[in-house]
C-alpha cells in the first residue's frame, strides 16, 4: 500500500519548503499518494466519505503542513474534525487501528526558537500533542515527526542546499513510516 501524504498549506503557491518536499515526493508515485486539501477543497467543504476512501485504500498517513501560529493550518483542523468520526475512526470504528500516522512540519523560525529553552518554551511536537492524542484515541500508531526549520527566514533566503537535503531526507522519513495497516 502507498503512503498517503495529506498536505495543507493555505499559501502553497508562495511556499518554498513544502513545495520542494512535494517535488521530491512526486518522483516516487509508486510509493506515495499526495492529497492537497487546499486544491481538493477550494471552498473548504471537506467530503468525509472521500477522505475515508483515500485512507482505506492507502497505508500509512503523513500530515504535512507549515506551523501556523503554533498549530496546524485551519483546514487541517477541520479535516481532523470531519474525518476522525465516531463509528469510523473510534467508538466502534476501527479504520485507523494499527495504522501509522506521522507529521511533517515546516517552521518559519530557526530550530532554537523551539524547545524548553527556546523563545517559545515548547517543541514542535509539544504543539502537536492534541493531534497525536486524537490519532492515538483512534488506535493509530504515532510514527514520528519530520521538521524543517527556518523555512521563512527573517533575513535572507531559505538555504536551498539544506532544503534539498531535507527533501531527500523527507522521502527517507516517509519510507520509514511506510507500513500498511495490515502488516
Amino acid at each position: 500500500m502507498k503512503t498517503l501524504v495529506i498536505v495543507d498549506h493555505p499559501f502553497y503557491d508562495q511556499s518554498v519548503a513544502n513545495r520542494r518536499w512535494l517535488d521530491e515526493v512526486r518522483k516516487y508515485p509508486e510509493e506515495f499518494v499526495v492529497h492537497n486539501l487546499q486544491s481538493s477543497y477550494p471552498r473548504s467543504s471537506i467530503d468525509p466519505a472521500l477522505e475515508h476512501s483515500l485512507i482505506d485504500n492507502n497505508g500509512s498517513i503523513v500530515l504535512q503542513f507549515p506551523m501556523f501560529w503554533m498549530n496546524t493550518p485551519p483546514m487541517l483542523k477541520s479535516w481532523v474534525d470531519c474525518v476522525l468520526t465516531a463509528g469510523w475512526a473510534f467508538a466502534g470504528g476501527k479504520h485507523l487501528e494499527g495504522r501509522k500516522v506521522a507529521f511533517a512540519v515546516t517552521c518559519g523560525s530557526p530550530e532554537e526558537t523551539y524547545g524548553k529553552d527556546g523563545e517559545l518554551g515548547f517543541s514542535v511536537e509539544d504543539f502537536l500533542n492534541s493531534y497525536i492524542a486524537a490519532f492515538k484515541r483512534c488506535n493509530a500508531e504515532y510514527a514520528g515527526l519530520y521538521t524543517f526549520y527556518n523555512a521563512k527566514p527573517v533575513k535572507g533566503d531559505v538555504d536551498t542546499v539544506a532544503l534539498s537535503e531535507s527533501a531527500r531526507g523527507y522521502v527517507e522519513f516517509l519510507r520509514s513510516v511506510s507500513v500498511s495497516k495490515n502488516s
